[in-house]
């Protein structure tokens, strides 16, 4: 089973790296031979802390491509779909979404809160 994991890792928060390690072990607990691929902003550090493919979160041809090889797609943990943190957070992490959907990938949608949403994109 190979599955992608879409959230804000390779920033070297504090909080979102517990998170990756914590559902990392839990896959590799659940299937001990599952692969992992992390989409980071930092792919060589993800790669080599915790032993997992990464790849660039920002290079969307290699992020539609990795997720048409994979078996599905969990996004999370945290606040991703909030806007405090820029307009571009929550298309963003939808975008990664919609590309696992296009694809006909199961999408999971794990430990993550959502708001708040000021701009435009909460006020429709």
């Amino acid at each position: 089973m190979r599955i992608v994991m879409s959230g804000y890792f390779g920033f070297d928060n504090t909080g979102d790296e517990a998170i990756l390690q914590a559902i990392v072990d839990s896959l590799r607990k659940l299937q001990p031979d599952v692969s992992i691929v992390v989409l980071s902003n930092n792919p060589e550090s993800t790669a080599a802390k915790y032993h997992v493919e990464a790849v660039n979160r920002w290079d969307i041809k290699a992020i539609a491509k990795t997720i048409r090889n994979a078996d599905g797609l969990i996004s999370g943990g945290g606040s991703l779909l909030q806007d405090k943190t820029g307009w571009k957070t929550i298309p963003y992490y939808t975008a990664v979404m919609r590309i696992a959907k296009f694809y006909r990938k199961p999408v999971f949608v794990y430990a993550q809160g959502m708001g708040p949403i000021d701009g435009a994109l909460g006020n429709g």
